[in-house]
């Protein structure tokens, strides 16, 4: 996984733009599509676990 933390790290240094002239498009698409699963899979569980406590 040394090339998601590299990655991840040329995100938070240059952004978006930096990423995509670094590593590319498919790079970048893949990492935020990564990001925004991660984002939906936590909400999911939020709204599961609320629904368990109803």
């Amino acid at each position: 996984m040394k090339w998601l933390t590299e990655y991840r790290q040329i995100l938070k240094r240059d952004g978006w733009a930096g990423l995509i002239r670094q590593a590319g498009w498919p790079v970048s698409i893949g990492l935020f599509s990564f990001f925004l699963l991660k984002g939906l899979v936590w909400l999911a569980l939020a709204y599961g676990g609320l629904e368990l406590l109803r």
